[in-house]
């Protein structure tokens, strides 16, 4: 586990023994410590060293990461054949126009699935890291698994810190989530403010509301019952039913119960950080049908061609009624339908970098992407597309989604440097490397 997310941890837990301690009480001067750190003082000499696990999970991933990159070592290039290659299909290229090696990309909603792409070259997937847990790479699902089974090793003595990362980050549809917690938040209330009325300390298991809205939630059963909740067999109606049950004890209590409730709602998700997924094809590569995954779809594919087919009969009936800018935003919405984008940047020597990026990020965060694989990163450089278009500062904060260039696109890399660039490559060695020979 990192330090960081150790020190999350330690100090929700410090915060909860404090709180559970109950009432403060007024202590003599002469009896109060002296030497106490201020809230949030740290020092450098209590840095905690990193546990055996910890070197262990470290170890493993430098092994996994030594394994891939001598794997790789045997299907990439050499780093002069890459050139010598880019060079050659640079000459070819030459007849073709810019503006038919971008509708391939572009198109990639009419583009048919080929089976004759390698998944090394096409978007296998989308990618995401932890930094808080772990250096893998892995899809979002298999982070899913991770991360649930890791908040059950390290919270496995603190249930009820456990069952709050458990609802914040190992449920899916955030808007049950959100529903989820209002309702826990609802029946502790209910507690605080009305402990004197035996009907506000009970829930009936078989209620609609608590078997749609808190039931499927992982962890939202197991909040209650941190709280003090108790399952009971009850007559209701004249027959028995389960409930869950405050036991009259606990209202002495209802300090902690306040202190849990604002732990649930201040707690923070464990975020997942996209990867880039960064590839470099040489034209021929390039030129090859590609697949979009499912990951990049808010629907499936067959439901988006439904849509787009009725949109596009839409559009074209009454094409005579509609503006320019209210075409424009028409075709826009389609867009919606996407969750991630495609990026490939296509230098003068024919090489084309790509990576993976959320369709809300913004441009600006394509121009880091670009500028951190150069060879020189101090080179100026700007971005356009093949009809000319090429785009500014002003440009940078607005979304891929705004600048129309989901799901798919082809930009052009275009500097003004006169250096000589077969002595400066455009790109670093080592993102030169991820050139895979599929010969």
């Amino acid at each position: 586990m990192s330090d960081k997310l150790k020190k999350f941890f330690q100090k929700k837990k410090a915060d909860v023994k404090f709180k559970r301690a109950g009432p403060g009480h007024r202590l003599n001067e002469d009896s109060a410590p002296k030497n106490v750190n201020k809230v949030g003082e740290t020092s450098r000499s209590c840095r905690i060293e990193p546990t055996d696990e910890a070197k262990q999970a470290a170890a493993a991933a430098l092994a996994r990461f030594e394994s891939k990159k001598s794997t790789a070592g045997s299907k990439n290039m050499s780093l002069a054949t890459i050139k010598s290659r880019a060079r050659k299909e640079m000459e070819a290229e030459k007849r073709n126009e810019e503006k038919n090696i971008a509708s391939d990309v572009n198109n990639c909603e009419a583009i048919n699935i080929s089976n004759e792409v390698p998944e090394s070259l096409a978007a296998s997937g989308v990618f995401f890291q932890c930094p808080m847990i772990g250096l893998e790479v892995l899809s979002e699902q298999e982070w899913q698994m991770k991360i649930e089974e890791f908040i059950k090793e390290q919270m496995k003595d603190d249930t009820m810190l456990q069952s709050i990362l458990l609802i914040q980050n190992c449920n899916k549809d955030r808007s049950k989530v959100e529903e989820c917690i209002k309702l826990l938040v609802t029946y502790a209330e209910n507690i605080i403010k009305n402990k004197d009325e035996e009907k506000y300390r009970k829930i009936r298991l078989s209620n609609k509301t608590f078997t749609e809205k808190v039931k499927p939630i992982k962890g939202a059963v197991e909040f209650l019952e941190s709280l003090g909740f108790v399952q009971k067999s009850i007559l209701h109606q004249e027959q028995e039913e389960e409930f869950l049950v405050f036991p009259e004890d606990c209202l002495e209590n209802l300090v902690m119960v306040q202190t849990m409730v604002d732990d649930l709602q201040s707690a923070e998700r464990i975020q997942l950080v996209l990867d880039r997924n960064v590839k470099v094809l040489l034209p021929s590569q390039a030129s090859k049908q590609i697949t979009l995954p499912q990951e990049f779809f808010t629907m499936t594919t067959n439901e988006i061609k439904v849509e787009h087919q009725k949109r596009a009969e839409k559009i074209e009936s009454d094409m005579v009624l509609k503006t320019k800018s209210m075409r424009l935003k028409e075709q826009n919405k389609g867009k919606s339908n996407y969750k991630y984008c495609l990026i490939r940047v296509k230098f003068p020597d024919c090489l084309i970098l790509q990576g993976t990026f959320c369709v809300k990020e913004h441009f600006s965060e394509v121009m880091e992407f670009v500028k951190e694989s150069l060879f020189d990163e101090e080179r100026p450089f700007k971005l356009s597309l093949p009809t000319g278009k090429t785009f500014d500062h002003n440009e940078e904060p607005m979304s891929l989604m705004e600048l129309g260039l989901v799901p798919a696109t082809i930009l052009l890399y275009k500097s003004d440097s006169t250096e000589n660039d077969q002595e400066n490559p455009y790109l670093k060695d080592d993102i030169m490397a991820l050139v895979q020979d599929t010969d």
